[in-house]
């Protein structure tokens, strides 16, 4: 009877105890409904309902656009995480990626690329070395085995290290000594593992020597590149000097630019001359006499630039970008006669604008007027200026501009990336700045409400 009055007694207890538990969080929830009642009474008070429903839209479109935001951020950091995934499998893997240098080109890297996949795929199938299939370490066939897979893991390494110091040493002329230390080194690396008998597979090394004949191929290209330079700069003096030009006078473009400038400044004159009278206009119709005198040197010079440049058609087309003046996707697409095809570049982002030029490509050709006009047509659609055709910037990425060039037949060496030095440590150095300004916060205040 006691145990039952305990057990009964109990039961009470834990009932009392939820039916209060249960009380004090309704009493809580009331509260809160009731402060979220006094606040929306007030702040009806102060705004219509419908203001607030405005109010509510703004910021469900403001939500929606950060969320909007997020994924499109989440979807390049998926593809990065992706991308960087696969290099940490390759560099654990003992094949770290390829040390490409600023100036090399995109078939390179395509070519370079696609034989590093090869040899991932050999290093991935246990066929880049070969070496006893059972071994015992004081007895252990399992500490056997993971001795001789830490051998293979370090044979590749080391080779793929002697590689790299080979490619690095070798010269347009010097291919065939850059074989014969690797396959010396190749020696001496089976030979102090002999013990285990791990040995580089027949396929890999010649995989390896397929990537030292591509890495060849692109040092003669550049050195016939290099010939081929002097023969262009030889043609362009040649021309030049039957014309008396001198290697350094005023593109087209360049003349063009002025005589824009020049039209401005008249235009200005004469709509200042319509609302003035006496001493002052008669300065302001002396100073347009002059404009106009300058406005007519200009166009005899442009129109003798332009007459010259149907003689003299060999030249330089160039594509060039500026991300941190003009964004992404626009490239400026023209022409050169200089001697050095970059001093015009180099012309271009010295004043005019922020940051240097990005150079895509510089391709010599017979007939530079003629090709220019037919890339310019083809790419009509897309000029950022529609009214004035000498401002020769268009809304293409590089990869555009090359598939254009190509399909017309022009061949020369690319480079797609955007390298941007001055525009990208301008933003460092101003994020740098902006944190610093900033007042310290705790780690729940940094973390950013989207990603």
């Amino acid at each position: 009877m006691d145990a039952l009055s305990n057990g009964t007694l109990m039961v009470v207890w834990v009932v009392a105890g939820t039916l209060a538990f249960v009380a004090l969080a309704l009493f809580l929830r009331s509260k809160h409904l009731k402060s979220k009642c006094q606040t929306v009474e007030a702040e009806l008070a102060e705004r219509s309902a419908k203001e607030l429903i405005k109010a509510l839209h703004v910021q469900n479109g403001e939500l929606e656009e950060k969320i909007a935001y997020g994924r499109q951020m989440l979807g390049k950091l998926t593809d990065a995480h992706l991308k960087a995934q696969t290099k940490v499998e390759k560099i654990k893997a003992g094949l770290p990626p390829p040390n490409f240098k600023a100036d090399d080109d995109e078939e390179l890297k395509a070519a370079i690329q696609q034989i590093r996949d090869k040899q991932y795929r050999l290093i991935e199938n246990n066929k880049a070395t070969t070496s006893l299939s059972e071994w015992s370490w004081f007895g252990s066939k399992s500490d056997g085995k993971t001795l001789i897979k830490t051998y293979n893991k370090l044979m590749i390494g080391a080779f793929n290290a002697e590689v790299d110091l080979a490619r690095s040493k070798m010269r347009h002329g010097s291919f065939d000594t850059a074989i014969n230390k690797l396959e010396k080194s190749v020696t001496a690396l089976e030979k102090l593992a002999e013990t285990v008998n791990v040995l580089i597979s027949p396929q890999y090394l010649q995989a390896k020597e397929e990537e030292l004949e591509i890495w060849h191929s692109d040092l003669v290209r550049r050195q016939e590149e290099k010939e081929q330079r002097k023969r262009e700069r030889a043609l362009l003096r040649q021309q030049n000097q039957e014309l008396g030009r001198g290697s350094d006078d005023d593109d087209e473009e360049e003349l063009g630019n002025e005589l824009d400038a020049c039209e401005k400044d008249l235009a200005k004159a004469r709509e200042m001359a319509l609302q003035i009278a006496g001493d002052d206009l008669a300065e302001i119709e002396l100073k347009i006499a002059d404009i106009e005198e300058e406005k007519r040197r200009l166009e005899e010079k442009f129109q003798r630039s332009i007459s010259q440049a149907q003689i003299t058609r060999a030249g330089y087309l160039y594509v060039i970008s500026n991300i941190g003046s003009f964004g992404e996707e626009i490239c400026k697409i023209g022409m050169t006669r200089r001697l050095e095809p970059m001093d015009r570049v180099v012309e271009l982002g010295d004043a005019s604008v922020p940051y240097r030029f990005d150079v895509h490509t510089l391709a010599f050709v017979q007939n530079a007027p003629k090709l220019e006009k037919q890339i310019h047509h083809a790419l009509t659609d897309k000029r950022v200026n529609t009214k004035n055709h000498r401002k020769e910037f268009f809304y293409v990425a590089p990869a555009e501009a090359k598939a254009v060039m190509e399909e017309i037949g022009i061949k020369s060496s690319w480079y797609l990336e955007r390298e941007a030095k001055e525009y990208r440590a301008s933003e460092l150095r101003r994020e740098a700045m902006k944190q610093a300004r900033r007042a310290p916060r705790t780690a729940s205040q940094e973390l950013p409400e989207t990603i």
